[in-house]
């Protein structure tokens, strides 16, 4: 019977653990950006208490643009309402119809789905950099096991 030769695999958990750490730090960077920049500036809107229609426009046009994880077109039991408060919205805008303090319910609606999208990033961006740690782990095993030689023993 044949001797299997041993296979370096450290070139692959390498490229492993770079691809999954860039997918993890493109990740990071897009959830931390909802978190601390854009999701304080829409809450500071649906707080104002003076000039409501101004602020909850301005509101409601920064949640027509989603956290990527939170899109409107992705249809769950929690997103099925949202739908239809967009359409209600977008005739509202387009009538010129004012916001008003009543309408702040809907508004939170969707941002809350907002949220859950950022912590949905938050979350797989952890995922991504568990799995690059255990790709680095492999890869070290790997360097330890054959040394400094690459290839066969």
């Amino acid at each position: 019977m044949a001797k299997l030769r041993a296979v370096y695999d450290g070139t692959l958990y390498l490229y492993f653990t770079i691809i999954t750490l860039v997918i993890a730090l493109a990740l990071g960077a897009v959830s931390y950006y909802s978190i601390w920049r854009v999701e304080p500036a829409i809450e500071r809107h649906l707080d104002a208490e003076e000039n409501v229609n101004e602020n909850l426009r301005k509101a409601y046009a920064m949640l027509l643009d989603p956290q990527i994880f939170g899109r409107y077109e992705n249809f769950d039991l929690i997103g099925a309402p949202i739908k239809n408060i967009i359409a209600d919205y977008d005739k509202k805008l387009a009538a010129n119809e004012p916001f008003v303090k009543e309408d702040r319910m809907y508004l939170e609606v969707l941002f809350e789905r907002r949220r859950m999208g950022s912590l949905l990033g938050r979350n797989t961006m952890i995922f991504f950099f568990l799995l690059s740690a255990l790709g680095a782990g492999v890869f070290a095993y790997e360097r330890m096991r054959y040394g400094s030689k690459r290839g066969a023993q």
